[in-house]
């Protein structure tokens, strides 16, 4: 029996744990608990069976991030494997403790058998490994899997770049040299795109252990390949299953679940392309093409979105432009609305703009990529009426950024548009002689979010709302209000409200009443929350006045 401690200062969690799973047919036996980690650290110094630590990240004393780090002390004779226990709102601090060394986490709010079994089941096989393995052994196992999986992936990566009608020699070496790799039934291919705004270099162990656990707890077949910064492909079979409905339900379930965690914990919001089901590795090139168009479907219908083959479906039973009929129109109204910019009335090029909009909405069956094309277009284009007035467009670009690798990188139309927008804005200003300082400094969607903040700070708020508010979506509002304002929408909103407390401290109101005053219903996080921004507490801010 794998002898475990648990470490979390509520009783009714602990308690909750002894109950919930059958922990004698895991080989696991509970032998001691504690209700911080500096309790926890006691223990695990005063006895050397320990192995394997159930430890929540939010305790009193000592919390479970620095629990983690305590644990290589030289003092400690055994250092057991840790699992870390959070709540949706401690995800940085996962990603601390996965970089620290936890082998997993278990979120409270899915504390059930379902969850906790598969990530338990992953540390026993852990265990079970490094058993009666001296350290040398361990390290020359370790190594020897790391080259297995580097010459797995390497396969998988080759897999997905074969086009087998064109490469039909090489794809049938590589189904040689591949035997019994993904050679299932019911096999999908799943593409994960993580939105650009998340730096996953740094997040990449940590996107990918959450996408591993997810798909391990749902008992999903699969391999994870990664492609190009933020790509991810998922190759899944559903050997036992026979109903395409049951299929879908559960990979639904996973997919959200999937979206939900990377979301909470480290605000990325993701696009997903699902493609159908197949037989046999001789598909996986074409169900990848497949999940992949899919995804980019994101572009148009915005992101956080899962896209099945009904998607395009869908997109098939929109009116038929006659493909060169539609771009020979939106040329035609483009260069309309280049007409319309030489006007002085702002209203002209406005009206020809929101015209072409309309129309854009017809070149969603198109691939993103010919769509930013015309709006690069665009930007030569309005480059020359521009020149011809003795202007440079890099005169009137509203950002700091390159315009033509501004639209490359925009991830939606709705975000491509809005920029284009703001830049007609400042190239008709700048044409008709119109000063640049004030110009569409903000683009109308963040201009109206900032104002409602301005007016509205000491209010319960959210993202959410001001995004419906203000008619764009809540991960364009996020992206866009960082660029333009210089800082995210809750630190902005954090910034009123200490402003604003600093100014009623002056005036010596009770604290409790300055934090509901501001929005805080907890004076305590409120506090917290204060000495963050300020590196004083309220208290002793208001001493620093001469103020008691």
């Amino acid at each position: 029996m794998y002898k475990m401690m648990i470490v979390d200062d509520e009783p009714l969690v602990r308690l909750a744990l002894h109950h919930l799973i059958d922990w004698q047919a895991l080989h696991i036996e509970i032998v001691c608990e504690a209700g911080d980690g500096v309790e926890g650290l006691a223990l695990l110094k005063a006895r050397c069976d320990i192995d394997l630590l159930l430890v929540d990240i939010q305790m009193p004393r000592m919390n479970g991030i620095e629990l983690l780090k305590a644990l290589n002390d030289p003092a400690l004779t055994k250092r057991p494997i840790p699992i870390i226990l959070s709540a949706y709102s401690d995800y940085s601090y996962v990603r601390e403790a996965f970089l620290l060394g936890a082998l997993d986490y278990i979120v409270k709010v899915d504390m059930d058998e379902e969850h906790i079994v598969p990530v338990i089941a992953k540390a026993v096989e852990e265990l079970v490994r490094l058993g009666g393995v001296s350290k040398t052994e361990a390290i020359e196992h370790a190594d020897k899997q790391l080259v297995q999986q580097s010459d797995k992936d390497a396969l998988l990566q080759k897999l997905l770049d074969f086009d087998p009608k064109e490469d039909v020699e090489s794809f049938e070496e590589w189904l040689l040299s591949a035997d019994g790799v993904l050679n299932e039934t019911n096999e999908m291919a799943i593409i994960i795109q993580i939105a650009q705004g998340i730096d996953t270099t740094k997040l990449h162990s940590f996107i990918q252990q959450t996408i591993q656990t997810v798909l391990h707890e749902m008992s999903i077949l699969h391999e994870i390949v990664r492609r190009e910064a933020g790509e991810y492909v998922l190759l899944c079979a559903f050997p036992h299953d026979r109903s395409e409905s049951a299929i879908r339900a559960h990979i639904h379930s996973a997919l959200t679940m999937i979206q939900t965690r990377l979301l909470q914990y480290v605000n990325a919001s993701i696009s997903v392309g699902i493609s159908d089901l197949a037989n046999g590795c001789r598909q996986w090139p074409r169900l990848y093409q497949q999940a992949k168009q899919l995804a980019a479907k994101s572009y148009f219908a915005g992101l956080g979105k899962l896209f099945y083959r009904e998607s395009a479906s869908h997109e098939s039973g929109v009116k038929d432009t006659g493909g060169h009929e539609l771009w020979d129109e939106l040329k035609a109204g483009r260069l309309t609305l280049l007409q319309a910019l030489k006007q002085p009335d702002e209203r002209q090029w406005v009206r020809e703009y929101e015209q072409l909009e309309k129309r854009m909405y017809d070149a969603r069956q198109e691939l993103p990529d010919r769509v930013r094309a015309f709006f690069v277009d665009m930007l030569w284009e309005l480059g020359a009426v521009l020149y011809a007035k003795g202007i440079r467009l890099e005169e009137i670009q509203p950002t700091s950024h390159n315009p033509f690798d501004e639209i490359k990188q925009m991830e939606t139309l709705e975000e491509t548009q809005q920029y284009v927008r703001q830049l007609l804005q400042r190239a008709h200003s700048a044409i008709h002689g119109k000063s640049l300082v004030n110009a569409a400094r903000f683009s109308p969607s963040i201009a109206n979010a900032k104002k409602f903040l301005d007016l509205h700070y000491r209010e319960e708020i959210n993202q959410s709302l001001i995004s419906e508010m203000v008619g764009v979506s809540e991960s364009y509002l996020s992206k866009q209000f960082v660029k333009e304002v210089g800082c995210n929408f809750i630190h902005y909103l954090t910034k009123l409200r200490i402003e604003e407390a600093k100014q009623l401290l002056e005036l010596g109101i009770k604290i409790s009443d300055i934090s509901e005053k501001i929005g805080y219903l907890n004076p305590e996080h409120f506090s917290r929350i204060f000495k963050k921004m300020t590196g004083f507490s309220p208290k002793a801010y208001r001493e620093s006045l001469g103020r008691e």
